[in-house]
């Protein structure tokens, strides 16, 4: 009698968790797919001390579509770009679709989510292609890439040109459509040359003192900030030397299509 009283109670406190989850389930608001990446970027800003709109406007430049309704472009969570060109998907389970077919062609150059990321120059940054199309870990993902080219510059609106290439001419196209965006949304000009003190929120350098010993010891957190830290310097060098193979190759077709010597070259 006791074993079925206490799987009685049991069972009753099963259910009760079950309800109390689905009350608190049904009153978080679910956010329509035009409206997870600008809640995610406003919620990283907040998180990492980047500028207000900023990342939101890379968002919008890197996979803007127009929505009728809003008579505005929004951010879409499930864009894919390839070779150049940039595809919009009604779900997330069709956009992980998409990548998983234009890997098995053999395409590994390929951008994905509210802030394209690129997963060749990125292969760490997700766990899977679902995490990828994940709203919230795309944008965090980006911030944290942002946060450390501003690091490198001290200067945000370098940090987001570079944030698409360190191509002089391909970064000051892309900072010229970046600040207009950005600008538009603030209503702020002055933010083109916005320059900010270094934040004391960026988890990739934040020390830990270790009370017991005296000094300062790695925390789990530390040690997982340095390795993604080291994760994303290595994506920024393989896109910069991707960069400077595509430059030099076309030098060298060029000066081979005008006859001119390659020493040097």
């Amino acid at each position: 009698m006791a074993a079925k009283r206490l799987a009685r109670i049991a069972g009753l406190v099963a259910l009760a968790a079950l309800a109390m989850a689905g009350a608190a389930s049904a009153a978080l608001p679910v956010l329509a797919p035009e409206s997870l990446c600008s809640a995610e970027t406003g919620r990283y800003e907040s998180r990492y001390g980047i500028p207000p709109q900023l990342l939101d406007a890379i968002s919008i430049v890197e996979s803007g579509r127009w929505d009728d309704v809003r008579r505005a472009t929004i951010a879409w969570p499930w864009t894919v770009t390839a070779a150049g060109q940039g595809k919009y998907f009604p779900t997330k389970a069709d956009a992980v679709a998409e990548v998983k077919r234009l890997r098995a062609a053999g395409v590994r150059n390929i951008d994905v989510g509210c802030m394209q990321v690129n997963l060749q120059y990125h292969p760490d940054a997700f766990s899977s292609l679902e995490e990828a199309f994940d709203p919230a870990a795309n944008v965090a993902y980006a911030a944290r890439f942002l946060k450390g080219l501003f690091q490198a510059t001290n200067h945000w609106p370098t940090a987001a040109s570079y944030y698409h290439s360190q191509t002089p001419k391909l970064a000051a196209e892309y900072r010229d459509r970046l600040m207009k965006v950005w600008s538009g949304a603030s209503g702020r000009t002055e933010l083109a040359s916005a320059v900010s003190p270094r934040s004391t929120l960026d988890p990739l350098r934040r020390p830990a003192r270790d009370a017991v010993a005296g000094h300062t010891s790695p925390s789990s957190d530390d040690v997982a900030g340095r390795e993604e830290a080291r994760r994303i310097a290595d994506a920024y060098r393989q896109a910069r030397l991707a960069e400077y193979r595509l430059r030099r190759a076309r030098m060298v077709e060029t000066r081979r299509a005008l006859g001119l010597s390659l020493n040097g070259y």
